[in-house]
């Protein structure tokens, strides 16, 4: 006679392991979106600034001019800022790269988000020799793509051309434009 051994589960324990496991998904999912956006927000911060950091840098230590804007397949400035942003040595201020020694640096389109940007009357940021950001004034503004407002994000470009980052000064958990105003990504 044979003594033979079944391996396996029963239909009793396969259910109680995917009760247990959907339980456990049911807290998990709602946190990786939260780390998602934090994680999306934080890079794209850092690309920027990083980026605007180095531009201005530039512009103070070569004794040039340095612009930063989304380029097109023209290789100018482009006011489709879901393209590559570019910082490049521009001491013609033609807003235009012939050549690919004046790259500073490239921000490939973004993998998470939107970015809405406001330059004024300008499709680009400049900065001077002096390091100053004359005439180009503005902000960067970063969505999730759930728009969900308490994750957005600002950078402002002030006159000396220092990039810095909007913060929330009134405690409700959604950074303030130079205004005030909350942050409305639904409005961007």
């Amino acid at each position: 006679m044979k003594n033979s051994l079944q391996t396996g589960v029963t239909l009793v324990e396969l259910i109680a392991v995917m009760a247990i496991s959907a339980i456990i998904l049911a807290f998990a999912i709602p946190g990786t979106s939260s780390l998602i956006n934090h994680s999306g927000r934080h890079s794209v911060l850092a690309d920027l600034i990083a980026t605007l950091n180095l531009a201005r840098n530039t512009a103070i230590n070569e004794q040039t001019t340095v612009t930063v804007c989304a380029i097109g397949a023209d290789s100018k400035c482009s006011s489709t800022w879901s393209l590559p942003i570019t910082a490049f040595r521009d001491p013609g201020r033609t807003r235009e790269i012939t050549d690919v020694s004046q790259i500073v640096r490239v921000i490939q389109p973004l993998d998470t988000g939107r970015l809405t940007v406001s330059s004024g009357i300008h499709n680009y940021f400049r900065f001077e020799s002096s390091g100053w950001s004359r005439g180009t004034l503005g902000n960067f503004v970063w969505c999730p793509d759930s728009d969900d407002n308490h994750y957005a994000a600002q950078i402002r470009i002030n006159m000396g051309g220092r990039p810095r980052t909007a913060r929330d000064h009134d405690g409700d958990g959604i950074v303030e434009d130079s205004s005030g105003n909350p942050i409305d990504c639904s409005s961007l």
